[in-house]
Formats: structure tokens, sequence, C-alpha cells
């Protein structure tokens, strides 16, 4: 389930409430994947539509035609199942969703330039995933345990798996900042740059 224009504004401005607790950059990035499984799913729905034809040979008496026909249904039907958002879920393991995830949440990390902040902290979600992750900076990691982070993720879970993507960010984005705001108390001279802090991808 993505986000609607109205959800989008508000999240942004959910972002900045959280932004003025602290002076530790926070930013948000919500995204439909973390990696595209489209290659893997065809080439699968490819060698069911190659095996098809072995049975139908070998247990019945089936005319070239329609084996021909049957291998294009299976391939067709197999393509389309594939392409579920909640079968990719059901077939992909858990532990390549979450590499995919670690792996995106990083990327975005180093994209929004938060690995030169210090103490700056990435909120990551993957809807196709349901996957969540705090990327913190290194003076963030140091200051606040991992278990707090944790915790954090843990609390937003529970919304975002029943559809209330809206919710969970803004939980995150308000928690997030409450962490960082005992270390990194806002500062009046300084001033965030101007940019989105919320991102959809």
């Amino acid at each position: 389930m993505s986000i609607s224009l109205a959800e989008r504004d508000r999240l942004e401005a959910a972002f900045d409430a959280a932004q003025r607790k602290t002076h530790a950059p926070i930013a948000g990035v919500l995204a439909h994947a973390s990696e595209s499984w489209d290659a893997e799913f065809l080439l699968g729905a490819c060698l069911l539509a190659l095996l098809t034809p072995l049975p139908l040979l070998v247990f019945t008496d089936l005319s070239a035609h329609r084996i021909y026909i049957a291998q294009l249904l299976v391939a067709i039907v197999a393509a389309v199942i594939g392409a579920l958002p909640q079968v990719r879920r059901l077939l992909i393991p858990k532990r390549a969703r979450e590499s995919a995830g670690h792996r995106a949440a990083l990327a975005q990390f180093v994209l929004r330039g938060l690995d030169h902040s210090g103490c700056g902290v990435l909120v990551y979600v993957s809807l196709a995933e349901h996957y969540i992750r705090i990327v913190p900076a290194e003076d963030a990691e140091r200051a606040i345990p991992r278990e707090r982070w944790q915790e954090v993720v843990d609390e937003a879970l529970g919304p975002l798996a029943a559809g209330e993507t809206a919710a969970a960010l803004e939980k995150l984005a308000d928690r997030c900042a409450d962490l960082l705001a005992g270390s990194f108390p806002p500062d009046p001279s300084w001033r965030p740059p101007q940019r989105h802090r919320f991102h959809v991808i």
C-alpha cells in the first residue's frame, strides 16, 4: 500500500517537526521495494513453462499444438502470480528480503548525505518487504544503544503491517527525534539545510 499526496505532505511536516527537537539531521525514505525481483520471478516462470511439456508428453496424448498452448498458459499464469507482492513475500526467503533492505537503507543513507553528518539518522521503510531500518551515523550510534533503535522499529512494525504506513512513519520520526534530543539537543544557532526530509522512491 502506497501513500497519498496528502499523507506525503503530512509526513514531510512530521519530519520537520521531529527535526526541531534535535540538531541531528533526520531523513525518511519510503521505498515501494528494496530490490526488484522481476528477473528472478520471470526466470522461474520460464523454467516452469520449459518443464511443462515433459509430463504432458509422458502421461497424455495431447497434440504438439495443445502442449504449446499449455506452455504459454503456464508461463503467463506463473508470471502474473509471481508479480503479486503477497506471493513474493512468501517465496522470497526472509534473510534475502532483510539483506536487500539493509543494502538499500545503507545506499539511501549515503545518498542523503547523512554519512557526513556525524549524528544524523535515516529512517528507511520498504513496503514490499514490510521492512524498517534505522541507520544512525557514528556519533548517534555511539550515543544511543542499538537496542533503543530496535525498540522504535518494533513499535512501528505493527502499524506498518496493518497498512497504516503514514502512522508508522510519523511514529518513527517522532521517536527518533526523542532519542536524539537527549544527546543532540536543538541548537538555536544551527539551521538544517532547507530541503525535503521525507522521500518516496
